[in-house]
């Protein structure tokens, strides 16, 4: 795979390990979330909150938005000397690409469900027309990547970035406030479902159900994620660990300080929650660049980390594919497949909740030998 298509290359350009290895943290936290064989029974850490609150599997999709941040904070230098209409180009191309990859592959689902149950009823298109997912995480990912960097275009300077991203937290904040003063954050009711209904409509949403985890209003504050993560990486190239550590401490207060009057939540993407997620995540940041400047000896240990930080969007979509099929087919008993596998193998080991996460890490350590056979091939996907 290779070629001038910037959708697979081979690439053997310098990489900044801190970010690698982060965002390889990210994406090694999702796939462990996302492949737990029995969701009833795990341990709560690796739940997504039911609705307020943080837990690990709540940091993995901010983790990965915060990585596109670093990642995008070298675009910029690198291409300076383009002309502006090459610069728009691009990233304008980039956030459809992601778009249109997450969009295909919510319809994995619905394609294996008529490959292996054709007796389902309607066709594909028809199904597709009717209830077919539009938005999601790689749409998120596309619609923040594109925002946040015609921001970080204009707004070149640091202050003038992070105030953006406090004003996109403040708009998001008010626009729950206005939308519903007595009750913002109701579960039955707030300003984000209210949009997920004029779009993509209920009926499009995950689940179909009355909202999307990755609705359109949760992209204000997803952006802001996005330019954390920018100044973030400035921080770490330009050598400012004292600035990226202070930032982090002011970001955790702010964000402690503005939960006393916005919830914590994941699925709505609050303000509160952006800035403690954040905060945390450049405290991790300046931890990394510290260790790793103490010699190779501690660089060694997170070369899983960094291996699996190299090609994080393959991974993920084939990750995702490969479940969806795993929880598609059914054995002979009727069982799904990916629940008969932790069934007749890992169930019960130590305790029920330990051979769930077992399992899962099992998993996760599964990609990892493909993401360092791709790495060692100098394979890496970009768009």
């Amino acid at each position: 795979m290779a070629g001038k298509g910037n959708v697979a290359v081979f690439s053997k350009k310098r990489r900044w390990a801190e970010i690698d290895i982060f965002r390889g943290l990210a994406i090694s936290c999702m796939l462990i979330v996302n492949a737990l064989p029995d969701f009833s029974e795990a341990y709560p850490l690796l739940l997504h909150s039911s609705w307020e609150g943080i837990t690990l599997a709540d940091l993995a999709f901010p983790g990965f938005v915060f990585a596109m941040g670093l990642s995008a904070s070298l675009w910029f230098p690198k291409h300076g000397r383009e002309s502006a209409l090459k610069k728009a180009a691009v990233i304008l191309r980039r956030g459809m690409i992601l778009f249109l990859l997450g969009y295909v592959l919510n319809q994995v689902p619905l394609l294996l469900q008529h490959v292996f149950y054709p007796e389902a009823g309607a066709s594909l298109w028809e199904e597709m027309a009717s209830h077919g997912r539009i938005l999601g995480v790689l749409q998120r990912l596309g619609l923040v990547y594109a925002c946040g960097m015609f921001a970080a275009w204009r707004l070149k300077g640091d202050v003038s970035l992070g105030s953006f991203a406090l004003l996109l937290l403040a708009v998001s904040s008010l626009g729950f406030h206005l939308y519903s003063p007595a009750a913002p954050f109701s579960q039955e009711g707030n300003i984000s479902m209210a949009v997920d209904a004029v779009f993509p409509g209920k009926e499009h949403c995950y689940m179909q159900g009355d909202s999307d985890p990755e609705g359109l209003y949760g992209t204000l504050a997803a952006t802001a994620s996005f330019l954390w993560g920018m100044l973030a990486g400035r921080w770490l190239t330009r050598g400012g660990a004292g600035v990226l550590a202070l930032a982090g401490v002011a970001l955790l207060l702010a964000g402690g300080l503005w939960s006393c009057q916005d919830i914590v939540c994941k699925a709505l993407w609050t303000a509160p929650y952006v800035l403690l997620t954040s905060g945390g995540f450049m405290l991790l940041l300046f931890l990394l660049q510290q260790l790793l400047g103490w010699g190779p000896d501690l660089a060694v240990l997170f070369a899983p980390c960094r291996i699996m930080g190299s090609n994080p969007l393959l991974l993920y979509i084939f990750t995702e594919i490969s479940l969806m099929l795993l929880w598609t087919i059914m054995t002979s008993s009727g069982q799904l497949l990916y629940a008969w596998l932790w069934e007749n193998s890992l169930k019960g080991v130590v305790s029920v909740p330990f051979s769930i996460f077992l399992f899962a890490f099992l998993w996760l350590a599964l990609w990892l030998l493909a993401a360092g056979y791709l790495a060692r091939k100098h394979i890496f996907l970009r768009v």
